[in-house]
C-alpha cells in the first residue's frame, strides 16, 4: 500500500513543450538552491564539530546488496558515536532545517529528472538524508497492522507519481471566472483588492487571519483555482504533470519478521529503523521493472 499526494497548490504546470521544460528548470534550480541553503545552515549550527560528521560512502550507486548493507551498518554506528556528542538543544535547532534540505532536494529532482542536473539533485537527496538520519532516525511504525516507511531518500528513488483525471472548474483568482472566460494571463501578475470570502477566508491569501486588509490593493498571480472538483481516477505515471505528485509513504513486507513481537513492540516505540539513507543506492527505479521493498534493511 501506499500514500501520496496527488495535486499542489499554485498555477498548472504545462503539459508540454518548452514552457513546461522552462517551468521545471526554474522551480528545480530554485529548489536545489534552497537546499543547499538549508543544508549550508545545519552545517553552520554543528559549528565546530561539523568536521566530525561521518563522511558519505563513495560512489553513490552500489548493484551489490551486500556492500550496501555493510555500510549501512558501519555508518549507523559512525553516527552513534557522533550523535552522542550532541545535545537536545542543539538537535532541536538543526531539526528543521535538516528536515528541509532533504524535502528540497526530493522536490529538485521531481522537477529535474530529465535535466542535466538530475545527478546534482540525486547526490543532494543522498547527502541531506544522510545527515538527517544519522542525527533523526527513520522509524518504521506499525500502523493497522501494516509496517509504515516515510523514507525520503528511498521514496525518492522510485521514479513514479500520480496523475488525476479531475472533473470540476478552474476559476481565474483575479477575477473569480471561469479560465476559459477571463481576459487574465495566468502566470502574470494583477492588482486585486482584497476582501473577505462567505466562508471567512482572505481573497488574496486564502487564510482566515492573515495581514491583508479588506479594501487595499495588493498584487496577486494570476491562477487557475480548483473548485467542485470530482477525482474521477488516479493513475500511477512515470512523469506526472504535478512534478510533486508522489509517494509519501508505503508499507514494508518484512516478511517472517514481521510477526516476531520484538520487532512489532520495536516499531510501537519507534526504534525500529530504515537504515537505506546511510549508504548507497542501487540506483534510481524508472519502473521497468517492479520494485522490490521485501529486503528493505532495518536496525532494532
Amino acid at each position: 500500500m501506499t500514500e501520496g499526494k496527488v495535486m499542489e497548490w499554485g498555477p498548472i504546470p504545462p503539459a508540454a513543450g518548452p514552457h513546461r521544460d522552462l517551468f521545471l528548470e526554474t522551480n528545480g534550480v530554485r529548489a536545489l538552491e534552497a537546499s543547499r541553503t538549508a543544508y549550508a545552515t545545519v552545517i553552520d549550527l554543528l559549528g565546530e564539530i561539523a568536521g566530525d560528521i561521518p563522511t558519505m560512502h563513495e560512489p553513490l550507486i552500489e548493484s551489490n546488496d551486500v556492500v550496501r548493507y555493510r555500510v549501512q551498518d558501519e555508518k549507523r554506528r559512525e553516527w552513534e558515536t557522533f550523535h552522542s556528542r550532541l545535545n537536545a538543544e542543539l538537535l532541536d535547532a538543526i531539526e528543521r532545517h535538516a528536515r528541509q534540505a532533504e524535502a528540497l532536494a526530493v522536490a529538485a529532482l521531481n522537477f529535474l529528472e530529465d535535466h542535466e542536473l538530475a545527478d546534482e539533485a540525486h547526490r543532494a537527496i543522498h547527502q541531506t538524508g544522510f545527515v538527517r538520519r544519522g542525527l533523526f532516525g527513520c522509524p518504521i511504525v506499525l500502523r493497522d497492522d501494516d509496517f509504515w516507511s516515510t523514507c525520503p531518500v528511498s521514496i525518492s528513488h522510485c521514479r513514479v507519481g500520480m496523475s488525476a483525471a479531475l472533473i470540476g472548474d478552474f476559476e481565474c483568482s483575479i477575477c473569480g471566472r471561469l479560465v476559459e472566460d477571463c481576459d487574465h494571463q495566468m502566470g502574470a501578475a494583477y492588482p486585486k483588492v482584497a476582501s473577505v470570502d462567505s466562508d471567512g477566508t482572505c481573497t488574496i491569501c486564502g487564510a482566515r487571519q492573515c495581514e491583508h486588509a479588506p479594501g487595499a490593493e495588493y498584487m496577486l498571480i494570476a491562477s487557475s483555482n480548483g473548485r467542485n472538483l470530482v477525482i474521477d481516477e488516479v493513475s500511477r505515471v512515470s512523469r506526472p504533470r504535478y512534478p510533486q505528485a508522489r509517494f509519501v509513504a508505503w508499507t514494508i513486507d518484512l516478511e517472517e519478521a514481521a510477526n516476531d513481537e520484538n520487532v512489532r513492540q520495536a516499531a510501537h516505540d519507534g526504534m525500529l529503523r530504515c537504515d537505506i539513507c546511510l549508504g548507497p543506492c542501487a540506483g534510481l527505479n524508472e519502473m521497468t521493472e517492479e520494485l522490490s521493498l521485501a529486503d528493505l534493511p532495518t536496525t532494532i
